[in-house]
């Protein structure tokens, strides 16, 4: 990648309602130089989707979400690819990621409710061949997703302690 597409990322990972002609003044080049790097990452599948980041700490009925460690027992020849593709393939599973340390897979997955995910671990997960264990952990409160604050920072009432 250049520079250019660079920058344009890092604007856009910012805020994604901007436009064409923002970004061009913002990097002082022409709009069309911005089309063209823009439809250069859609094309590369740089940019997968242009997103809105949304505080579902203020929404009552939004969906529950959960992160779930999976321990896998690799498959011969296919190695984590052929299970992972089984995994992303349901609806419930927001995000999937092969991580290293004491498990192999952490997603990410809603439901409807609590049990709606404990029924999507244990009939679903739990049931695919080659997954040795999960671990579920709900997420009760956000407080930071892809850099944005969910809230503002409460400043401190507590006077610092001086040496």
């Amino acid at each position: 990648m250049n520079l250019i597409q660079n920058q344009i990322l890092e604007l856009l990972k910012k805020n994604a309602r901007y436009s064409n002609g923002d970004i061009s003044n913002m990097l002082n080049v022409s709009e069309s130089v911005v089309e063209t790097e823009i439809q250069g990452l859609i094309e590369h599948g740089i940019i997968r989707q242009f997103t809105t980041i949304i505080n579902d700490n203020n929404i009552d009925d939004y969906p529950i979400r959960a992160l779930v460690e999976l321990s896998i027992r690799p498959e011969k020849g296919t190695g984590y690819d052929a299970i992972a593709q089984r995994i992303f393939s349901y609806d419930n599973v927001v995000s999937h990621y092969l991580v290293s340390g004491k498990y192999d897979f952490l997603l990410v997955v809603e439901g409807s409710d609590h049990k709606d995910i404990a029924h999507f671990v244990f009939d679903k997960l739990a049931t695919i061949e080659n997954v040795k264990s999960t671990t579920t952990h709900f997420i009760f409160k956000s407080y930071k997703e892809h850099g944005v604050l969910m809230e503002e920072a409460a400043s401190s009432s507590r006077l610092a302690i001086l040496p």
